[in-house]
């Protein structure tokens, strides 16, 4: 017999007189066998050091490991991932259906250095975020039902994605109808870097926004100014990662003459209202700014921010609900809401 917890099911058998599949039922069955039984083989099972069944032969047997993967944005390792307050509601909704479902959540990092499509134990994926299609093609080969967020992949892959575009045009028309037509825009940078300034131009390219769904945010903003006879061309835009804590001077720096500020991202908008604050600019009475994605500093933010909650609880849970389904890809568009709060006034008289 072995000991020191690599005794064998076996061994325990034998070591309470009773049959292999008696002792088996103990632990994967106990109802099924007598209370006396039962306490032997328990003593024989505490006497060896025997643990219990190898739950990795139990789930290959199974075919199933109870368990889905969510992939974040390359960049983001799990640590990043865990502190990223946006991308945390979106594992939030995901949570919750794998509460549901008495599931279990993984999250793997899939950089250069992982391969987490190709190797993780799970029964389906969720790509916090695809650069190109061919990011999908390990879970595709693996059979693993997998759902794409924020990323139109057309109709033979199961996305789930918000309106940005209707989403920043909302945040643009309230501001509009506030009385403002001086404005910033801080757009989105998905890299390293330092602020990149873009000065009033016509012939700005789409990256001045960063990927396809910040081009979308700048489209929704150009919507609205154009239904008020604005022209975004005119506009000044500083493109600047979300944890950039230099990009806020900048920003105000860019456009003195503002009176409303755009962001794409709700950090950098909440960056912008402090480094306001510490200038003296008194906002929302001096200055209006509105953020995207809602998160609970925004709500705890002096003044509170108003700003676009892109739903990323519901898309986490309705992403992880598609997986779990399988059968055939379909695509859900989730509509966002502007949050008004405190942040947003009619500009001043001049």
């Amino acid at each position: 017999m072995r000991k020191n917890g690599l005794s064998r099911l076996i061994d325990v058998a034998v070591a309470a007189g009773v049959s292999r599949s008696t002792a088996s039922n103990v632990f994967s069955a106990p109802d099924r066998v007598r209370p006396e039984l039962r306490e032997r083989v328990e003593a024989a099972a505490r006497a060896l050091g025997y643990l219990g069944p190898d739950p990795r032969a139990k789930l290959l047997r199974a075919g199933k490991v109870n368990a889905i993967g969510v992939i974040p944005p390359a960049e983001l390792g799990v640590a990043d991932t865990l502190r990223n307050p946006v991308f945390a509601k979106f594992l939030l909704g995901v949570g919750e259906a794998c509460d549901m479902r008495g599931a279990s959540l993984l999250v793997i990092p899939d950089g250069p250095a992982h391969h987490g499509t190709r190797s993780a134990l799970v029964d389906g994926l969720i790509f916090g975020r695809i650069e190109h299609l061919g990011m999908v093609r390990p879970a595709q080969l693996r059979r693993l039902p997998f759902a794409v967020v924020d990323f139109d992949a057309g109709p033979e892959i199961g996305t789930v994605k918000v309106d940005s575009r209707l989403g920043s045009c909302e945040a643009a028309r309230h501001l509009i109808a506030l009385g403002h037509r001086r404005f910033a825009i801080v757009s989105f940078l998905r890299s390293a870097g330092p602020a990149r300034v873009y000065p009033p131009s016509r012939h700005r390219s789409p990256e001045v926004a960063g990927m396809f769904i910040d081009q979308e945010k700048l489209r929704g903003y150009a919507d609205a100014f154009s239904e008020a006879g604005l022209d975004i061309a005119e506009v000044p835009i500083v493109q600047a990662n979300p944890w950039d804590i230099a990009a806020a001077p900048i920003v105000l720096d860019a456009a003195p003459e503002a009176t409303a500020i755009l962001s794409m991202s709700v950090m950098q908008a909440l960056a912008v209202v402090k480094e306001a604050r510490r200038r003296g600019i008194a906002v929302p009475s001096q200055l209006s700014v509105v953020g995207y994605n809602d998160i609970a500093e925004a709500a705890q933010s002096e003044p509170p921010l108003t700003t676009i909650d892109a739903r990323g609880v519901d898309k986490g849970r309705l992403a992880a609900e598609m997986v779990f389904a399988g059968g055939p890809p379909r695509q859900e568009i989730l509509v966002p809401r502007l949050v008004i709060r405190q942040s947003t006034a009619p500009p001043p008289r001049r």
